[in-house]
């Protein structure tokens, strides 16, 4: 099963890239990094890494929207403080409707599913070992 949920992450990826490269192009290959930066969280978290799955997801959609908000007012250049700013009112502002809650609520209750599923067959495959020995 870990194998699985892994290559269904991998997928998922995969898929994800060449959609955004065929659909966006340069303007998504130069912005990619948020994406990638998302799945290496989550494979992270899967593997047993100390990630905040909603503080992850949170920096993701806060950094999704400095970039967007860069792209779509390239004609101006906004100090860092001022895209923080933006930043922390994203749940009050709302630009991505609940898609963000949505994907938190979704993706926080898979994940904890599978890793709490793959590290009890890891505790169970231990179990059998040691019971077997005796």
């Amino acid at each position: 099963f870990a194998e699985f949920f892994r290559e269904l992450l991998e997928n998922a990826e995969k898929s994800l890239n060449d959609m955004f490269v065929r659909t966006y192009g340069q303007l998504y290959i130069k912005n990619s990094e948020v994406f990638q930066d998302l799945f290496t969280e989550l494979k992270r978290y899967y593997t047993g890494g100390n990630v905040n799955l909603e503080d992850m997801l949170n920096d993701f959609w806060a950094r999704l929207l400095e970039r967007i908000f860069q792209l779509v007012n390239p004609q101006f250049q906004f100090p860092d403080e001022y895209l923080e700013c933006i930043s922390k009112y994203t749940d009050q502002l709302k630009p991505f409707g609940d898609v963000p809650r949505k994907m938190k609520v979704q993706v926080t209750r898979a994940f904890i599913a599978a890793r709490t599923f793959v590290q009890g067959l890891t505790v169970g495959r231990e179990v059998a070992n040691r019971v077997s020995k005796v």
